[in-house]
């Protein structure tokens, strides 16, 4: 049996982890990340950390695994996107890494993007050659790459000239790992400089490069979308305690990579995701972009396949912060005797939901901490509670957390049915907040349909990173992955709440019709 060293560098946490070629965890470990948020709309991490953070988890998932190192036969990364690394020639980075949830590069989308004859804030030429070419175009809240690498530019210009590549985290960790700065068609579509439309392009675009006004010399080479960078560095291979020889896949997106950890490997095979952010996603065989709901698809690792971008923002972020902000909150108002937020935070949180009825006795949440993407992007929209009162109890309000990610849920299954011309009868639910027999069930009851809760769900990207390996490897075929994702129960929806969650997602889109201009004006 054969095994795959992966790391999953997520929004939350650094992970990695020993996989065999059946798909079973042999030993995990994992750190925390923190996320840096600044007044101004920033928010960045520190890449340094990422990466002793991945040696030692990395170090650690070998010892624990007890697997010969000549059994591991290669190392896959896999990481959230949208987040910029610049770094030099010696592959050190210049400063912070941009998070996918800073919008201080919005104003420099809206500059290169917008003009007359406009549409949307977009000047409809420029737009069209986005879409025509890259599939997406710059979003007008600046959370894509291409907004981050345009704040630097504009704010930093110092770290701008000195840039040898611009990286996403999962080529960071690659170009560490094997001292090749690289990265593939697949990793760089949140830049919007590669052609998207045509599989395995390998070559930049000028006319994309020309509209965004950057340089191709501050971007990594790129490699074949199912390719190997290359071997590991003696460094880094004497310090893992692997061969110098283990090859290093290239890298993948968490989102991509979680929808083949969740077996998912066919088309319209669709999953929902819940981890710190939150998505909707599933193969395709073909190109498409709908700009009204902010769809499109990308390509895949798989040849000719592609997979659908339904990025809805923060999922479990808005968990966190509720816990963080308005349950254990230390500060004045609580004053020095608060205990820390415990250990099974999240266990505690599940069981103060589960005290509240279907519904939070008519509470409804509102996700948009950092404004809305799918299936309508606001950069302005913010979150909230609605309809509160005396009776209210913080179980309600957990509940409404819940519920509401829910909500956002069934209106990207909305969208994303008529952007593929077909219903989505079932969903596989994956990511940390899958470990909620719970929520799973409030899935199913807002969306009204059956939801297959994938076994060891937190688990699923490093799973899918490894497959994708001995896939690249020739070690196992695309139609073996799936029957190597279990599925733990699923989840029916049930008739008696159809009614009320019906009527409360009426609200809840009406919350943000009527309301858009109000968070408009606030955040102006």
């Amino acid at each position: 049996m054969k095994s795959v060293l992966a790391i999953d560098l997520g929004g939350g946490s650094v992970k990695a982890a020993v996989v065999s070629d059946a798909g079973r965890i042999a030993a995990v470990s994992a750190e925390p990340v923190t996320t840096h948020l600044l007044p101004d709309g920033g928010a960045e991490q520190d890449p340094n950390h990422w990466w002793d953070a991945a040696m030692r988890t990395a170090k650690q998932a070998i010892l624990d695994s007890g697997e010969n190192p000549e059994n591991i036969v290669a190392i896959a990364c896999a990481s959230q996107w949208s987040v910029v690394v610049p770094v030099d020639e010696h592959i050190n980075p210049l400063m912070n890494a941009v998070y996918w949830l800073d919008t201080r590069g919005a104003r420099y989308n809206r500059e290169i993007s917008g003009g007359f004859p406009e549409i949307q804030g977009y000047n409809i030429f420029k737009a069209l050659k986005w879409i025509r070419l890259a599939g997406l175009a710059p979003t007008h809240s600046g959370v894509d790459s291409l907004g981050h690498v345009l704040f630097i530019k504009h704010e930093r210009p110092e770290i701008y000239a000195r840039t040898r590549a611009f990286l996403e985290p999962m080529d960071f960790l690659t170009t560490k790992l094997t001292g090749r700065i690289t990265a593939t068609q697949k990793t760089m579509a949140p830049f919007m400089v590669v052609e998207n439309r045509k599989w395995g392009t390998r070559a930049y675009s000028n006319t994309l490069l020309k509209l965004a006004g950057l340089d191709q010399r501050r971007f990594p080479a790129l490699l074949e979308n199912d390719g190997i960078v290359g071997t590991l560095l003696p460094a880094a291979a004497d310090e893992l305690g692997l061969l110098p020889s283990t090859p290093v896949i290239c890298g993948i997106a968490d989102s991509n990579a979680s929808v083949i950890g969740s077996g998912a490997v066919g088309d319209f095979d669709p999953i929902i995701y819940m981890g710190t952010s939150m998505y909707l996603t599933c193969h395709v065989p073909f190109q498409k972009t709908d700009p009204r709901c902010m769809m499109t698809t990308l390509p895949s690792p798989f040849k000719n396949r592609y997979y659908l971008l339904g990025e809805q923002g923060a999922g479990g972020k808005c968990v966190i912060y509720f816990l963080n902000n308005i349950v254990y909150g230390k500060d004045a108002l609580s004053g020095p005797e608060c205990a820390e937020c415990p250990d099974d935070v999240f266990i505690r949180f599940n069981a103060a939901a589960e005290d509240a009825p279907a519904g939070s006795n008519g509470v409804v949440f509102l996700p948009w901490l950092n404004g809305s993407l799918v299936p309508c992007e606001d950069s302005r929209m913010r979150g909230g509670f609605v309809n509160l009162s005396f009776n209210t109890t913080r179980h309600d309000l957990a509940r409404a957390v819940m519920e509401g990610l829910a909500f956002n849920n069934r209106w990207t299954r909305e969208a994303a049915e008529d952007f593929l011309g077909r219903s989505l009868a079932c969903f596989r639910f994956s990511g940390g907040g899958a470990l909620s027999d719970l929520w799973a069930q409030i899935i199913a009851d807002v969306l009204n349909v059956d939801i297959h809760q994938v076994e060891d769900p937190l688990h699923t990207t490093v799973r899918g990173a490894a497959m994708l390996a001995f896939m690249t490897l020739g070690y196992r075929k695309i139609e073996e992955l799936k029957d190597l994702a279990k599925i733990r129960r699923v989840f029916t929806p049930r008739p008696e709440h159809r009614k009320r969650y019906d009527r409360m997602y009426i609200q809840y889109r009406q919350l943000f019709k009527k309301n858009r201009k109000i968070f408009r004006e606030l955040n102006a």
